[in-house]
């Protein structure tokens, strides 16, 4: 079987970290997602596949060209304007027309390899048509949902569209096995929802293979965060740590609970680092430091004196200054941090948090929540970060600012400061 990745759309919900790459190259424990999808489908025998490409096209080809992995085959096709997922698949039609079945894999979903699995067995099984891979959530109005009858198969499919529009808690979770029919009935009817229609009452079976483990879909930055605990989890707990022999640890650094080090990261003393956590290649970490509770430091990240950083994702090549402050937070390729930077995760007495967009607030689903940093971003000694903020790319913070809205894309921010100077009136003069 050969399977078609959608990986085009533009992810406008992740900003600042979708500005310029794919949701499909956001870093994961230091791998992008593209990277657990292709493991996950090459561990299934899956080697033939097409990626339907658009925003940020170029990072993600450009990454998978560079590994280069001779057991699988790879095509493209661009889509040209981003016009959803139907017309995404659409894209694809001279790519798989003549394979009697595929199986569609969205790029915005933390695939494991038991989900690809789990999808073909119970399309088999159940000698379906078609199978959706389907996943019980607690706010449905989010997604696409499905009704499944007592046979097991499914009854209705509804797209998301808002709290009106649910059938069940049970979502789409992003794996799906086609017959080829879908391109004319795509073709035909428009959106999947009517296509799928037009299967069920033609009386053909369509199946429901239900994952019942912890799942993420990138649609949210905490999303993210939730995937790289998920694959933190996956990764250490119960499989011991990982040192790399290349890596420098000193003596008096202080190892609590699983860490993946990679090789020629350096550890300098004084440091704790309390797992479960991931550190990547090329990582420094300066003296008297603390790294904790699923915190992930991509490839050249570099940390410096008495820094701490708790449950956020740190991409590549990252610079953080001493005596700063992280927790649960994202920060964008290339960003630079300089020294004592408070980025803050709660409000006092843990107001609810909110994420604003263009027309609403959307409440943040936990107590606490960081910034959300963009590439290049440079951020000035001892500035201070509301949480739930997003910092746009390439801005340029001066030193000492309290940022409490977010910030534009190219923004250049700095402080505006009155010195007052008066004599005090309890002064004594000299006699």
């Amino acid at each position: 079987m050969k399977a078609l990745v959608l990986t085009a759309g533009v992810g406008n919900r992740l900003r600042p970290l979708t500005a310029n790459r794919s949701k499909s190259m956001l870093m994961i424990a230091g791998k992008p997602v593209v990277q657990y999808i292709i493991d996950s489908l090459k561990e299934n025998d899956i080697r033939d596949i097409t990626i339907v490409v658009g925003h940020g096209k170029q990072e993600l080809m450009d990454y998978i060209e560079q590994g280069g992995d001779e057991d699988i085959s790879i095509r493209y096709v661009h889509q040209l304007e981003q016009k959803g997922v139907e017309n995404a698949i659409l894209c694809a039609r001279d790519e798989l027309g003549d394979e009697e079945e595929f199986l569609a894999v969205h790029g915005d979903v933390l695939v494991e390899p038991e989900m690809v699995a789990r999808a073909l067995e119970n399309h088999e099984t159940q000698d379906a048509y078609m199978t959706y891979l389907v996943t019980l959530v607690s706010n449905p109005e989010q997604f696409g949902t499905v009704k499944i009858g007592r046979n097991g198969m499914v009854e209705r499919l509804v797209e998301k569209g808002g709290p009106d529009r649910y059938v069940s808690n049970y979502a789409v979770a992003g794996l799906t096995v086609f017959n080829r029919e879908i391109f004319s009935l795509l073709s035909k009817h428009g959106t999947m929802e009517r296509a799928i229609e037009s299967v069920i009452t033609g009386g053909k079976r369509v199946g429901a293979a239900v994952w019942e483990k912890e799942w993420a879909e990138f649609t949210w930055p905490w999303d993210i965060l939730k995937a790289n605990r998920i694959v933190m989890d996956r990764k250490l707990k119960g499989h011991g740590t990982f040192i790399a022999e290349s890596a420098e640890i000193h003596k008096n650094v202080v190892l609590e609970g699983p860490v993946f080090i990679d090789e020629g990261s350096i550890i300098r003393p004084g440091t704790t680092l309390h797992g479960p956590i991931y550190i990547g290649k090329g990582v420094y970490i300066g003296n008297n430091s603390l790294v904790r509770d699923y915190a992930s430091l991509c490839d050249n990240v570099h940390i410096g004196y008495a820094v701490e950083v708790r449950n956020s994702m740190v991409f590549e090549r990252v610079k953080i200054g001493r005596m700063t402050y992280l927790a649960d937070s994202l920060v964008g390729a290339d960003a630079v941090i300089e020294a004592g930077v408070q980025l803050w995760n709660w409000r006092p007495g843990n107001q609810p948090l909110y994420l604003r967009e263009p027309e609403e607030k959307i409440r943040v689903p936990m107590s606490k929540f960081g910034a959300i940093i963009g590439d290049g971003v440079i951020i000035g000694v001892n500035t201070s970060i509301y949480p739930a903020t997003r910092i746009g790319e390439n801005s340029v913070i001066a030193a000492g600012c309290i940022i409490d809205e977010d910030i534009p894309p190219d923004s250049d921010v700095r402080v505006q400061q009155n010195l007052s100077i008066t004599k005090r009136s309890d002064s004594q003069s000299c006699e």
